[in-house]
């Protein structure tokens, strides 16, 4: 029984990488690593008028379209773990998205970036990240911005 692991990225290529090579550190050539774009509304409409689509692709095919997503992608395949990317809407908060798509993949963990923060909200982290360490049910690794 292989294990999943679920990878949620934005848009922005460090972080994804720096999250990437987070969980290739730990995770082995039998997983399955679910590399997520949550996508909110006016998103999803962007990527497809930027890709010409008539509503044929799916989230998961737009999530493949994304920056961060591939460079999630390839840092996981440079270290020899297959993976494949999922998209999903937002409904109101990002956070629920990444929960229902956890349960969905029936994922074991989940890596997510944690942005930068002063000194005074280092103890702090942001509105998604904590709901996702509150909510969980599978252990949640926050990789912090050093990596």
């Amino acid at each position: 029984m292989s294990e999943t692991a679920l990878v949620p990225v934005k848009n922005h290529a460090p972080w994804a990488e720096t999250v990437a090579d987070a969980a290739a550190a730990v995770e082995d050539e039998d997983t399955d690593v679910v590399v997520l774009h949550v996508f909110d509304e006016a998103e999803a409409e962007s990527t497809r008028q930027n890709l010409d689509d008539d509503d044929t692709l799916t989230l998961d095919d737009l999530a493949s379209r994304k920056r961060g997503v591939n460079a999630a992608i390839d840092v996981l395949a440079d270290e020899g773990l297959s993976s494949r990317p999922r998209g999903a809407h937002e409904d109101e908060r990002t956070a629920d998205a990444i929960l229902r798509v956890a349960e969905s993949e029936d994922a074991d963990r989940l890596y997510v970036y944690g942005r930068k923060r002063s000194p005074a909200g280092k103890a702090v982290f942001g509105s998604t990240v904590q709901r996702l360490i509150l909510n969980a049910g599978v252990p949640v690794t926050v990789v912090p911005p050093e990596g």
